[in-house]
């Protein structure tokens, strides 16, 4: 089949992929030198979850290239105590010592997870609560605050585990070296420069401004079919509430080839980010920022498919980047529930920039 034949017949699957419980098709960007797909409207804004978690790297390797900071740098001398006394710490860790920033970036501080808490511990920031209380507005101070009492993972370094709340500290990191609010400083440092036109209208957007966005805003759902949630949590995807934020596919896509040319940070920076070091589970495995696909580790019949970096979200969102074919692919599926049709839609592209890119 022709690249062109190939590339029509992806946009049929995709435009099909749609059910009676999540009633709205994907949008999906293939953009390289040699493939363009599109579907769906690439300019609606959509919250891309822990997609999030690329620019917030993005923000500490530019503090890393002004000297602010090492991988190695402990918490301790970038944060105040106030955010480090209550967190939990294995017996003889010294939490602000011993925990590094890299640690935060590659999910090895020993820190638990405040939006996953692990069994027997409870979180109001939840994922179950979040879909339970939509309404209720958070903070990046008032989420870590969440982390009181629960017990630790691990010693710092001693273990991989997904953890949104190392996430949280490194946008403390962010504001209290820089000196303004998180979002203030992802305008100035990574939107405005990639030219993430969407996400600039939502970054710190006023509450009147909000009214007039939010209708826009693309429809998602967590685990509860009944359940959209797009108009309940727009409040706080404003970049500010430790939540991530909205963008557009087409921002997502001026956001990674502003990273991946070097003008948002040092070559240096985005290898040590998109570098694999552990497997989460199947082929997914995390850098220090950034995660890369292995499809033969989902399945060892799609050994020899290239391997992108980039961002995966808990909606079946994802931001990738396939380096040898300098082709970018951009995908939402709108619910955790859909993240298995995300991922087969994946891996068809992945076949179509092996053979075409």
């Amino acid at each position: 089949m022709g690249r062109q034949n190939a590339t029509d017949a992806a946009v049929r699957h995709i435009e099909r992929t749609t059910s009676r419980r999540f009633p709205v098709a994907p949008t999906a960007l293939v953009a390289g030198p040699r493939i363009r797909l599109e579907t769906g409207d690439l300019d609606q804004p959509y919250f891309g979850a822990s997609i999030d978690k690329v620019l917030i790297a993005t923000l500490i390797a530019q503090l890393g290239d002004e000297g602010v900071l090492t991988p190695e740098t402990p918490i301790g001398e970038l944060l105040p105590s106030n955010d480090i006394e209550h967190l939990p710490a294995a017996p003889h860790v010294d939490s602000a010592r011993d925990i590094t920033v890299d640690h935060l970036l590659s999910h090895t501080s020993g820190l638990p997870d405040v939006c996953d808490p692990p069994r027997g511990e409870q979180s109001e920031c939840s994922l179950a609560m979040l879909e339970q209380h939509p309404e209720r507005p958070w903070t990046s101070e008032s989420m870590l605050q969440q982390a009181r009492g629960m017990r630790p993972i691990a010693a710092p370094g001693a273990r991989f585990h997904y953890s949104d709340t190392g996430y949280l500290l490194l946008t403390r990191i962010i504001e209290e070296a820089a000196g303004v609010a998180f979002a203030q400083r992802l305008r100035s440092h990574i939107v405005e420069p990639a030219g993430m036109q969407t996400a600039a209208e939502w970054v710190g957007a006023s509450a009147e401004r909000l009214a007039e966005l939010a209708p826009a805003l693309a429809p998602f759902w967590f685990t509860k079919p009944h359940q959209e949630l797009s108009q309940a949590f727009a409040s706080k995807l404003t970049w500010q509430s430790g939540l991530g934020g909205a963008a557009s596919a087409h921002g997502l896509l001026a956001f990674q080839r502003a990273l991946h040319a070097g003008d948002l940070c040092s070559r240096e920076w985005v290898d040590h980010m998109s570098r694999p070091r552990n497997r989460k589970l199947g082929g997914l495995h995390y850098g220090a920022g950034m995660a890369t696909l292995k499809f033969e580790g989902f399945m060892p019949l799609l050994r020899g498919l290239p391997r992108p970096v980039g961002g995966l979200g808990i909606l079946a969102t994802h931001m990738f980047y396939y380096p040898a074919h300098d082709t970018h692919v951009i995908l939402n599926f709108h619910s955790f529930k859909r993240m298995n049709a995300s991922f087969s839609t994946h891996i068809r592209l992945a076949r179509l920039i092996k053979a075409h890119g």
